[in-house]
């Protein structure tokens, strides 16, 4: 059943009935929000002013505050950063002499010892036997993670086998005791 058959099954409209008017009024406007019953004139200018409504006059403000804000933002950071570097300035060349010779005779009073030179040498031959074996695995197409896993585990034992005998070779044979007493002075 369509709309106009279903109107026209329903009671007659007499022709006696008036049909409501609807008589705009200003009260019936006013709840409107978009409607402005008054009309607002602008000066002839209006079109070269650089602030047009109150809105862009806003924003503006907005911006330049922004503006202000990142101004003092990167000042401050730019003063931190000369303060940081200004902290972080090289040392007198006496104490980087004094402490660049500390440095050397701890590094000679170790490979003096047998023990942290093999320990040296056995992880330099580690390290380039390994590098070499894993690339000639990835040139061949072979190297698969399961191959690196394996590996670190192989290393892990060498590593942990390397420390049990270092331990045991300092515990049965320390240093000769003139380098302790060297050092402690």
């Amino acid at each position: 059943m369509s709309y106009a058959e279903a109107a026209a099954s329903g009671p007659p409209q007499s022709a006696e009935e008036p049909v409501p008017e609807i008589i705009p009024t200003e009260s019936s406007v006013e709840s409107l929000v978009d409607v402005d019953s008054g009309v607002t004139v602008v000066p002839s200018d209006f079109e070269e002013q650089d602030i047009k409504t109150e809105t862009q006059a806003i924003r503006l403000d907005l911006e330049a505050e922004a503006a202000e804000e990142a101004e003092e933002a990167r000042q401050r950071e730019i003063e931190e950063g000369e303060k940081k570097l200004k902290e972080a300035a090289p040392k007198p060349k006496k104490e980087q002499k004094e402490k660049a010779k500390k440095a050397a005779s701890t590094v000679k009073s170790y490979a003096e010892i047998p023990v942290v030179a093999l320990n040296g040498v056995i992880g330099a031959l580690a390290a380039v036997s390994l590098g070499y074996g894993a690339y000639r695995k990835h040139s061949a197409g072979q190297l698969s993670w399961k191959m690196v896993g394996l590996w670190s585990a192989g290393v892990a034992a060498v590593a942990g086998a390397d420390f049990a005998i270092s331990t045991w070779l300092y515990q049965n044979y320390p240093p000769a005791a003139g380098k302790k007493d060297d050092d402690d002075e």
